[in-house]
Order: C-alpha cells, then structure tokens, then sequence
C-alpha cells in the first residue's frame, strides 16, 4: 500500500469512528431526553394528584364543619325552644296558683278552716316539660 493510500484508509476510518462517536452521543442524548420528558411527566402527574387529595381534604372538612355547624345550630333551636317551653309552664304555673291562692282569699271555703290552712300556699306539681329541665342532657338528646 502506499501511503496516500494508507492515509486515505485512515481518515476514512476516522470519519466512520467519529460518525459511530456522532450517533452514539446522539443515542445517548435521545435517551437522556427522553428519561428527562418522563421524569418531568410524573412530577407533573405527582404534582395533579397532591393538588387533587388536597382539594379532596379541603372539601370533606369544609362538609365536616358544615356538619358541625348545623348540629350546633339544631341544637341550640332545641334549647330556645326547650327555655321556651320552660317559660311557658313557669308562667301557666304562676297564673293557676294565684287563681288558687286568689280564690281561696276570696271565696268562702265549703267547711270553715283554720287560719294555718288559709296561709299555705299549693305549690302545683311539676309538669312533664319541667321534670325534661331536670334530665342530663344525654337523656334530653337522645329524646
């Protein structure tokens, strides 16, 4: 062979090594790429289902509290309406004893009494929403 043969065959094949350098590179450089697009897309995908429990957590408490506040609510329209009824009794109460007390000031006993019987005063017996007022309050809940 001679030399500028020997050249030639050299620099041809030192254009197919740098080619093979070239494509391998290439290959590698696809390949990091490609490794780099997937790893972004599960950061991504990560990222939506963090944000989605989030949003999840978020709206069951927001729903617990709402829970919350209606229980509340529910139960303080029970108290109103068991004060209420408190009251009413307490007044109808009031009401029948000075009837009692009046009548008996006023009108002429059947049979004459003693004047230990004209200063006592009939307490009436408590009516059933007065004995709930003396219940603890799981009793009143579960009623």
């Amino acid at each position: 062979m001679s030399f500028s043969n020997t050249v030639t065959t050299l620099l041809d094949s030192d254009d197919e090594y740098y080619e093979a350098q070239l494509a391998r590179r290439h290959a590698e450089a696809e390949t990091l790429l490609r490794q780099q697009e997937k790893k972004e897309c599960l950061e991504c995908q990560a990222h939506k289902e963090a944000k989605i429990a989030e949003q999840k957590k978020l709206k069951e408490e927001a729903q617990r509290k709402q829970k919350e506040e209606k229980l509340c609510w529910k139960e303080e329209e029970c108290q109103r309406d068991l004060a209420h009824c408190l009251e009413a009794d307490h007044i109808t109460a009031v009401k029948q004893q000075w009837r009692k007390n009046w009548s008996k000031t006023f009108l002429l006993p059947p049979s004459p009494s003693s004047d230990e019987e004209m200063n006592l005063i009939d307490l009436s017996s408590l009516t059933k929403r007065q004995h709930l007022r003396y219940l603890p309050k799981e009793t009143l809940k579960a009623c």
